[in-house]
């Protein structure tokens, strides 16, 4: 089985008022992610805390599908939310988050720290081309000591248009257009990529604009029952 389930993926970047830090966590653990698995579209959810790079947080969301991610039972979450989750929203900043298909994914179990690349295809470079690159590239790390995982995901703004007609926070949220996400058990593997296969230059020369880059380390993860 692959590391990610299914081809549907929400991600959200997201730095945490520091007084909010401590009910935030909770908040997930206990309300935010659950309720997401509960609703029986959502297959996985992981949340992770930057050790390089920022936003300070980084929220994975798993679905079989693109159109998964915005079901009737996730559009009712998101169209009605609790005092609390809108007090600890109200904490957000630097928010980026957008719905997504996992063009690519390798792997078979989840690492420990990831790689978080979020790019922009150069509007000059071949669209075709350029993924074509990128996925040798997850191919290439794959074979990389330490590495679990490596996938590849690209915007379904239809899916987030579904969900930001109904929900009643975070429209203002900036877009992601293409994530790079590579799993490892050591931060130093991961570095050894960034050196070459995921490198500014190389990325640039492969048709791609880094928008950001961190390092995230798993905090919390939970899954349907079964997986």
């Amino acid at each position: 089985m692959a590391a990610m389930i299914g081809t549907g993926a929400l991600a959200l970047w997201i730095d945490v008022d520091p007084a909010l830090d401590r009910e935030s966590d909770a908040w997930y653990i206990e309300e935010h992610m659950p309720e997401r698995i509960d609703i029986g579209a959502y297959r996985r959810a992981r949340r992770l805390q930057a050790l390089e790079g920022t936003p300070r947080y980084l929220t994975l969301f798993e679905a079989d599908t693109p159109a998964a991610l915005a079901s009737q039972g996730y559009l009712s979450l998101v169209g009605k939310i609790s005092d609390q989750s809108r007090r600890i929203r109200a904490g957000f900043s630097n928010v980026a988050r957008n719905t997504f298909r996992v063009r690519a994914t390798h792997g078979r179990g989840l690492g420990a720290v990831m790689i978080s690349l979020r790019l922009k295809l150069d509007p000059n470079k071949a669209a075709d081309a350029a993924h074509a690159w990128l996925e040798a590239r997850l191919r290439d790390a794959m074979q990389r000591h330490a590495v679990v995982g490596a996938h590849s995901l690209e915007a379904a703004p239809e899916v987030r248009a579904s969900m930001d007609s109904v929900r009643v926070t975070g429209l203002a949220d900036a877009k992601v257009e293409h994530v790079v996400l590579v799993e490892a058990t050591r931060v130093e593997d991961l570095h050894a990529l960034r050196q070459d296969l995921f490198a500014p230059a190389a990325l640039a020369a492969g048709g791609w604009q880094e928008e950001a880059y961190g390092v995230y380390a798993l905090l919390y993860e939970v899954a349907e029952p079964g997986r």
